[in-house]
């Protein structure tokens, strides 16, 4: 269990590797994340940076109070609330819990044992006695190859807003 007060860091990323055969994801405590199908350097799904000091990441949760356009994240990455993160890393799991203005969240995250499917279940929790209205909002740098700079020209997304989808 790692318990991270206001400014708080850990002294390196203390990471979790979750993986099956053919599909992982490396967490940081911080929330930093990458994750690969098959190969964990020649089939990137999102980048990997050997970098122990600032522990970047290519995949982001975000979460907004949409009445006071306050951001944070479930996670001290990428926006790091005021409160107390409490993350922990088990075999097959982490777990990152804070509150922040009113809002208890918990996110759990694991991948499938026998499929290529990262699973991010975020819990929130209104303790604050008024009604809210919050949204979620994930990120994801695709790199989809070895080496961000070799497949970015290649990569080419566009949202179906009909069907609510990303391709």
């Amino acid at each position: 269990v790692i318990r991270l007060a206001a400014g708080q860091m850990t002294p390196a990323p203390w990471v979790n590797v979750l993986a099956n055969p053919a599909f992982g994801t490396v967490l940081s405590e911080s929330g930093a994340a990458y994750t690969w199908s098959e190969n964990a350097h020649e089939f990137r799904l999102t980048p990997w940076h050997n970098d122990a000091v600032s522990d970047p990441s290519g995949e982001a949760l975000y979460l907004r109070d949409e009445e006071s356009g306050q951001v944070w994240s479930p996670s001290p990455f990428p926006v790091r609330g005021p409160s107390t993160y409490v993350i922990r890393h088990g075999f097959g799991y982490s777990v990152f819990e804070t509150d922040n203005a009113g809002i208890a969240s918990t996110l759990t995250v694991h991948v499938a044992p026998e499929a290529p499917v990262k699973f991010l279940a975020l819990t929130l929790t209104n303790r604050s006695g008024r009604p809210r209205r919050l949204s979620a909002t994930a990120f994801v740098e695709w790199v989809l190859g070895d080496l961000r700079a070799r497949s970015a020209m290649h990569i080419c997304t566009e949202s179906l807003v009909q069907d609510g989808a990303l391709t």
